[in-house]
């Protein structure tokens, strides 16, 4: 139900943005952070049994995904399949490298 109300809260904000503008930085982010947590690579890792506590802004492309005290590095990429037309200007596409599961 939350992540329903979720999406259709970003979808309505989203779509009152013009057209042809880049997102803002703080909706970018938050854009990078929904796909950090749909991301099935992140997902068979952080479970049930190992819910997510922690998502960390670490620099530029790079969040640190935390639980109990298991961690991962996750990068985010431009998509190479996303060619876009000269000139374009709008949104960034991208897509979600997980790293490897630290577990001290």
């Amino acid at each position: 139900m939350m992540r329903t109300v979720f999406a259709a809260s970003l979808g309505l904000l989203i779509s009152t943005l013009p057209g042809h503008a880049a997102l803002p930085p703080q909706y970018q982010r938050l854009a990078e952070i929904r796909a950090i947590l749909d991301d099935s690579g992140v997902a068979q890792l952080f479970d049930v049994a190992h819910p997510i506590d922690k998502i960390e802004y670490v620099s530029p492309d790079l969040y640190r995904v935390s639980s109990g005290t298991c961690s991962m590095d996750v990068a985010i990429a431009p998509d190479p399949a996303w060619k876009p037309k000269p000139n374009w200007v709008g949104p960034r596409h991208f897509i979600v490298v997980p790293g490897k599961l630290v577990c001290k």
